[in-house]
């Protein structure tokens, strides 16, 4: 009891104390000041605090916080979004009309043309209006990068936080590339952003949204990625589409450097045909036709097939052209496709009712109001008539050479394109060779990625994708540039354009599809143990027969197949399982118990397996052929023509929208027109401005981030500079006005001493 009193009148002494400290403490003058101050840094720490642990929740439980609220307008998509994966944009944007790109171009790419090379860098504000589609369509997308040489759209807002300006320093490996102006050297390095996602989509400044559109427009759980494939790869040659290249056939007309000796069906032929001087004359048809009349007692296949061939270039002079396989209705002659093929394939084994088949829809194909063309024709088949009847000795054959002679002329004003207009002089060495063709560097560097492709994969034909946004993982694109490393580093060292670049959705897309991996055995095992059991049953070997035979099954087959595992259970010995589910096998099976142990020490049988599901796309995909979503147009200098289209666009748009330039740099007045009528078509669909966008009335101070860095970083030191004068004005102003009572508050008394 006497412990606790004397706690308690300590404690009521400490207490006094502090009140009577508390209160000579506010008796000064600038006590409530004093106090004030410390109150709001304490209020200040507490919020910091609580800002610091917010951060760590939200980075912590970042599944709960940002699954779906993590986007370009912050709300939440919950309810319309079946995946919460982060997907961020990608744009590429050049400005053409800027004086320094102008300057580094004509240094560094030195062309004779510099004014058609501007027009094809053009800014026509695509950039702006394609954010405000993306805004308005997709706006659960997390994060917008910007690729750029350094230049600023004057109307961007530099501060969006959900906006990051990239420059071509940032992401490229090899500074000494640079600058290039060559976008498929840009689109090789899109993947090394700082911070991106693991899959972004990437956007042409000039691909817009016409409609929502969602993460299961381009990739799904079940299928996998999408591929939008529109038109086939440009032929190898004018006489040789890829439908022939590795046939299984010999077609001398394909038995070239260009394409690639018909994949190798012509092995046998001693002489193979040179395409670089078949290309030097550039007279496919006289030069075919007179070949085979030269060698009439070697081949009597060829006149047909000269034929055929030379009746395909005359269709597509006059606005048609072969269908392909799996062609759309809507890019061929309405005529039977099917039909066709047999056709063509029968003329090439010089089949007499190919011949009449083929001649009755050859006005399918094949029209026009010119009668020499009309003779032509009839002379082509006329030809092909004579070597089927009457054999290599018919002089009417002879006479039908000598009129397609005569009109050699008039054939190559019709079936040669002028290449001299369209070219005009060649600006690298051997340049004849790739546009004899008059294929533009595009389709060019689009061949030889499929070249590429065909000696890593097999002969395939290929479509170009669609001109549309695409969902790239950057993972795939590490793994891809890792596999074809030396074709990826001469197309980031391109500062132009260039027919050996590495075509980067084409590239991508392709490697995805063709891309394998070995099935181990015990994954294909499990694949078929449905019941997850361990063991197979009667019912699961059914099953995997079914799909390792044609079916009808044929029962010696599935009784070699269970002979066949039987022997393997006498010759192997594998721990028996125990916990067999009853109902594994049918009342009159003998096959023993069917465990992975088993059928991993049984030869026989996993090499079935092997040979059927043993590989398997390494990434899933599933292929889409475009058309249906997407619309990508040329515009022309055409006004008329350019109303005619943007009105149907604004009729039934959709999802993807692509206006390409195509303009003649010639016509500028029309030019004008066409830019004001782009314009006005944009501020149609896309009326309200975006988040990305500066008020109507600001406009960026700087044109190159170089000169905004620099601006900033002298606003900064001047920031600091001014706050160190603030705190060291405060520090002096409170030493002066509280120094006399600091030193009084903190003044020791001592005590006097008295003397006894």
């Amino acid at each position: 009891m006497l412990i606790a009193s004397n706690v308690f009148i300590n404690i009521m002494s400490t207490w006094k104390l502090i009140q009577r400290r508390c209160y000579d403490l506010l008796s000064y003058k600038y006590s409530l000041l004093v106090i004030l101050v410390a109150f709001t840094c304490i209020f200040i720490g507490i919020i910091h605090f609580g800002e610091v642990w917010l951060t760590w929740s939200k980075e912590k439980y970042e599944a709960v916080f940002h699954s779906f609220n993590d986007n370009i307008l912050g709300k939440s998509f919950q309810k319309k979004l079946c995946q919460h994966v982060p997907v961020d944009v990608v744009y590429t944007w050049v400005n053409g009309s800027d004086p320094v790109f102008l300057e580094n171009l004509q240094q560094h790419v030195p062309i004779v043309d510099l004014g058609a090379a501007a027009s094809r860098f053009s800014d026509k504000d695509e950039l702006r209006y394609s954010l405000r589609s993306l805004e308005m369509y997709a706006p659960w997308v997390r994060h917008v990068y910007i690729v750029t040489n350094g230049q600023i759209p004057n109307w961007l807002d530099m501060d969006n936080p959900r906006m990051t300006l990239v420059t071509h320093e940032d992401i490229f490996l090899n500074k000494s590339d640079l600058p290039t102006f060559s976008s498929p050297a840009i689109e090789s390095h899109i993947h090394r952003i700082p911070g991106i996602s693991d899959k972004f989509l990437y956007f042409n400044d000039d691909v817009m949204l016409g409609a929502e559109i969602w993460p299961e427009d381009f990739i799904t759980q079940a299928g996998g990625q999408k591929v939008y494939l529109a038109w086939w790869v440009p032929n190898c040659s004018e006489v040789c589409p890829w439908a022939w290249v590795g046939d299984g056939s010999c077609d001398h007309a394909c038995n070239t450097t260009l394409c690639e000796f018909d994949g190798g069906d012509c092995q046998t032929t001693a002489m193979p045909i040179d395409s670089e001087m078949m290309e030097e004359e550039g007279d496919y048809p006289y030069k075919y036709l007179q070949e085979s009349r030269e060698n009439d007692n070697n081949n009597n296949n060829n006149n047909i097939i000269n034929g055929l061939k030379l009746l395909d270039i005359l269709r597509r002079k006059n606005g048609t052209r072969l269908p392909q396989n799996d062609e759309t209705a809507s890019t061929i002659h309405p005529y039977d496709r099917g039909n066709q093929f047999k056709a063509i394939r029968d003329l090439k084994n010089s089949n007499f009712t190919a011949i009449l088949r083929a001649r009755q829809s050859s006005n399918a194909y094949v029209q026009s109001d010119d009668k020499q063309v009309q003779k032509l024709v009839e002379n082509v088949f006329g030809l092909m008539y004579s070597k089927v009847l009457h054999g290599n000795a018919s002089s009417k054959s002879a006479n039908h050479s000598m009129q397609l002679k005569r009109h050699h002329d008039d054939i190559m004003n019709l079936a040669e394109p002028d290449n001299s207009v369209k070219l005009g002089k060649f600006a690298y060495p051997n340049q004849w060779k790739r546009n004899a063709r008059g294929l533009d560097t595009y389709a060019e560097s689009l061949l030889h990625v499929n070249k590429i492709y065909n000696a890593a994969y097999g002969f395939e034909r290929r479509r170009v994708p669609a001109h549309m946004p695409h969902l790239i993982d950057k993972w795939v694109v590490s793994s891809m540039q890792e596999k074809f490393e030396s074709e990826f580093k001469k197309t980031s060292s391109h500062k132009m354009r260039d027919p050996e670049d590495m075509q980067f959705a084409f590239s991508y897309f392709y490697f995805l599809s063709s891309e394998r991996r070995k099935v181990p055995t015990g994954e294909i095992f499990d694949i078929f143990d449905t019941d997850k059991s361990r063991t197979w049953s009667d019912r699961e070997i059914r099953t995997l027969l079914s799909r390792l035979y044609p079916l009808p099954l044929d029962y010696n087959l599935v009784v070699e197949f269970e002979s066949a595992i039987t022997n393997c259970s006498r010759r192997t010995d594998v721990p028996e399982i125990v916990d067999v589910p009853p109902g594994e096998r049918y009342l009159d099976s003998t096959l023993p118990v069917v465990s992975k142990g088993l059928i991993l020490n049984c030869e026989s049988v996993y090499k079935r397996m092997r040979s059927k599901f043993g590989e398997s796309s390494q990434y899933p995909y599933e292929i889409i052929k475009a058309g249906k979503n997407e619309i990508f147009e040329m515009l022309t200098s055409n006004v008329s023509r350019t109303v005619q289209l943007l009105d149907e666009i604004r009729k039934s748009p959709k999802k993807f929208i692509c206006l390409n330039d195509d303009m003649d740099p010639a016509r500028h007045s029309e030019n004008e027109i066409i830019r004001a009528l782009l314009n006005d078509f944009y501020r149609s669909l896309y009326p309200l401005r975006s988040s990305f966008e500066l008020p109507a009335q600001y406009r960026n101070r700087f044109s190159h981030r170089h000169e905004l860095l620099q601006w900033r970083a002298s606003r900064a030191k001047v920031r600091n500079l001014l706050l160190c004068l603030v705190a060291l004005l405060l520090v002096l102003t409170f030493y002066h006005m509280l120094y006399h009572h600091v030193r009084r508050l903190c003044r020791i008394r001592e005590l006097p001493t008295f003397r006894v």
